[in-house]
């Protein structure tokens, strides 16, 4: 018994020491650098989109994009989803690939050029439930199909409603700014 205690006794005094080893600490910059775009733009004064949204209901939002971030909109006709890749006083600029290049070049655009941003905002179970309802409102109507073996219009109110508050749900979570006096692109410094 007590060789055995003396056994546990120093493996874990060697699991400690193999586990206290000093590592190597982070500079500021680096730390900033892995959190993400907003925080490296802290490292040094640079431009940013922003999207600024004033709602009748919601109030007042803004929405920044900096330089690496994925931007989803649509401008000249076309739908984009690219990566920001330079923002100067009134022009952006995205990465697109061109295939006869074989390399990716920048695109440049005004901002008033641009007709809508698309958002994808990560709501905490609203985002999912815009996914699952439909699905579960799908498979409830399946469900019934065979257990009953037929079509019952009770079960219509129940799959609609499942359907609808995924709709509704993707909507809130997806949403479509169009560009006008109360959603606003513009660029910004920080400091």
């Amino acid at each position: 018994m007590l060789a055995t205690f003396r056994l546990i006794f120093f493996f874990s005094l060697f699991i400690s020491t193999v586990y206290a080893q000093p590592q190597d600490t982070l500079t500021t910059e680096q730390l900033l650098q892995r959190k993400g775009t907003a925080y490296s733009a802290l490292l040094r004064p640079s431009r940013y989109l922003a999207l600024d949204v004033n709602h009748t209901l919601g109030g007042f939002r803004r929405y920044r994009f900096f330089v690496g971030d994925e931007v989803h909109f649509k401008a000249r006709g076309e739908k984009y989803r690219e990566e920001l890749y330079d923002v100067t006083d009134s022009t952006f600029s995205v990465l697109m690939a061109n295939e006869v290049m074989n390399r990716d070049e920048p695109v440049t655009f005004r901002l008033d050029e641009v007709q809508k941003v698309y958002l994808h905002r990560r709501i905490p179970f609203i985002t999912a439930a815009g996914t699952l309802f439909p699905i579960a409102g799908g498979v409830y109507l399946a469900a019934d199909i065979v257990n009953n073996r037929g079509f019952y219009g009770n079960t219509l109110p129940v799959v609609g409603t499942f359907v609808l508050s995924g709709i509704i749900f993707h909507i809130i979570s997806n949403p479509h700014n169009r560009l006008n006096k109360n959603h606003r692109l513009k660029v910004l410094r920080t400091y």
